[in-house]
């Protein structure tokens, strides 16, 4: 635990002049909103938009987008490689492989064995279990989740974060700022964050993506500052997500968020009990 919370440290360390990226997170979002808008624009018959739906998958690379343009501003070419070459810290422990493969798809596992317990089943899923079909979809995936949006939400934004703030609070205005850019999404009949466009599934996504920047937050702290690591645990669970659906009802995002608490809560304890905090 002591080796741990010194890496945390160090990659504190690392980004302690850098101010709150305020200008990242408006730029992000007026990217991405732009973008959903026309798509929602064109679905409800207000603008005749030739391909607009490949415009929902265009979306996800406003982060990316944003962080690189930032980084340019900031400090021109040399900020850009600085940024990108967490890309390249591919060699860590295999307790943080471990994490990053297995736990968010455990716990949904988990998740839809509980909720069958519940009466709930997942509904089918149209993916040929082909090797080949299977490796195409995870490619795609890792360009839009994993590319598309952590190279500005962990690789630009986070490092900033944690220059101004504890590890904690950091991590829960990230979670709040992630869940909200998908705000969009609600409204559009396409994606996953529709099926459950209610008050409590809202409340819900909001909670999953607090706790979801939580477990972000731990892993690339510990993992010495890996963009690949936070590029790779997105893209994991995007891609699980696409079989075991956790976003699939309110009952199915509920159970896994309160399946989500319990790792949360304990990374939680461990840095209010760090002697950083203190």
């Amino acid at each position: 635990m002591d080796s741990i919370l010194k890496k945390q440290e160090i990659v504190r360390r690392k980004v302690k002049a850098m101010p709150i990226p305020w200008q990242f997170f408006a730029l992000a979002y007026a990217i991405s909103w732009a973008m959903w808008g026309i798509v929602l624009l064109h679905n409800n018959g207000l603008l005749e938009v030739p391909g607009a739906d490949a415009l929902v998958y265009a979306g996800a690379f406003g982060p990316c987008i944003a962080g690189l343009v930032c980084a340019y501003v900031e400090g021109r070419a040399p900020s850009i490689r600085n940024l990108l070459r967490g890309i390249l810290a591919v060699r860590q422990t295999w307790q943080s492989f471990g994490f990053t493969l297995l736990l968010l798809p455990g716990l949904m596992a988990a998740g839809t064995w509980v909720g069958a317990r519940f009466g709930f089943h997942l509904p089918p899923v149209s993916v040929p279990m082909n090797p080949l079909v299977l490796l195409v979809i995870f490619v795609v995936v890792l360009m839009f989740a994993g590319f598309g949006e952590e190279i500005g939400w962990r690789g630009y934004a986070l490092p900033r974060m944690l220059s101004e703030s504890q590890l904690f609070p950091a991590s829960l205005a990230m979670g709040f700022l992630w869940s909200v850019w998908h705000a969009p999404l609600f409204l559009l009949s396409s994606t996953v964050q529709h099926q459950v466009l209610s008050g409590r599934g809202i409340m819900l996504f909001l909670a999953f993506g607090i706790c979801f920047s939580i477990l972000f937050t731990w892993l690339y702290t510990t993992t010495g500052g890996s963009l690949f690591m936070a590029i790779l645990f997105h893209s994991v669970f995007d891609f699980a997500s696409i079989f075991l659906q956790p976003l699939a009802s309110e009952l199915a995002l509920g159970i896994f968020v309160l399946l989500m608490v319990p790792p949360t809560a304990i990374i939680a304890v461990t840095w209010w009990m760090s002697p950083e905090h203190k």
